[in-house]
C-alpha cells in the first residue's frame, strides 16, 4: 500500500499544469540528426537551456552530447490555444565516434508549439554549426520532437508528504 501511495504522489507531483511549466524540466525525444533525448529547462518565460543526448548516424555515426542556450520570441506567431514561440540561440556539442571526437559550436533555430491543455511542446529545429576539433568543417543538425514538462519541486514535496 505504501508503494502505491508513493507512486500516486509521484505521478501527481510530476506533471506540471498546462502553460504553467516555465521553470520546470521538459523531457522528451527528438528524431533527426542526432536522434535521442531532449531536455529543456526554462530559466524564465523567454530563456532556456536545452540539453541533448543522442546518437548521430551517417558517415560519422556516434554519441552526441550538447547544451544550447535559447531565447524564445512569442510575438511573431499567435495561436488561439497554446503558444508558438520562435527560438534561437548558441550551443556547444561533442560528438564521439569510432576513431575520433568532434567538438562544434552551433546556432539552433526553431519553432515550437506549446499546448494549452497539456504541459507538452512539439518542436522543429534546424541547427547549422562549425566544428573546431579535430578539423574545421560545417555541421548540420535538425530534429523534430516533443517534450513533457515535469514539476520536479512539486514532486519532491509530494514524496516528502507521502513518506
Amino acid at each position: 500500500m505504501k508503494k502505491l501511495l508513493l507512486l500516486a504522489a509521484l505521478t501527481i507531483g510530476l506533471s506540471a499544469s498546462a502553460q504553467d511549466y516555465k521553470g520546470h524540466y521538459g523531457i522528451g525525444l527528438a528524431v533527426g540528426e542526432p536522434s535521442g533525448f531532449s531536455i529543456k529547462k526554462f530559466n524564465n518565460s523567454s530563456e532556456a537551456f536545452q540539453y541533448t543526448v543522442g546518437y548521430s548516424t551517417g558517415q560519422n555515426s556516434g554519441i552526441n552530447l550538447g547544451v544550447d542556450f535559447l531565447l524564445h520570441n512569442y510575438d511573431y506567431i499567435s495561436a488561439e490555444r497554446g503558444s508558438i514561440p520562435l527560438y534561437y540561440g548558441l550551443g556547444v556539442h561533442v560528438k564521439s565516434y569510432e576513431n575520433d571526437n568532434q567538438i562544434y559550436a552551433r546556432a539552433p533555430l526553431g519553432i515550437a508549439y506549446e499546448l494549452h491543455d497539456l504541459p507538452l511542446d512539439i518542436f522543429f529545429e534546424f541547427s547549422p554549426g562549425l566544428a573546431v576539433v579535430p578539423t574545421p568543417s560545417l555541421v548540420m543538425n535538425f530534429g523534430i520532437g516533443g517534450r513533457f514538462y515535469f514539476d520536479v519541486k512539486r514532486a519532491v514535496e509530494k514524496l516528502d508528504e507521502a513518506i
